[in-house]
């Protein structure tokens, strides 16, 4: 097992604990990944969570009345 970080953006990190070769990023943009086994979800300011096979993750957005625009969720 490795931990694969699966929020490159965030500064405290949010890792899936399975074999690295299971986990494909599908947009580097929006931080999009497909996990491909059973595995958990592992973070130092979260919940953990348990993922069962065919897991998409994708990072939080947040609406910005500022801007008007959605933005990726910060730490």
């Amino acid at each position: 097992m490795e931990k694969v970080n699966v929020a490159p953006s965030s500064t405290e990190g949010h890792f899936v604990e399975t074999k690295k070769e299971n986990v494909v990023m599908l947009d580097e943009v929006t931080e999009a990944f497909l996990i491909k086994e059973d595995s958990k979800l592992v973070t130092k300011n979260h919940t953990d969570l348990e993922l069962e096979a065919e897991s998409l993750i994708v990072c939080q957005t947040v609406y910005n009345p500022y801007s008007k625009l959605y933005e990726k969720s910060r730490d």
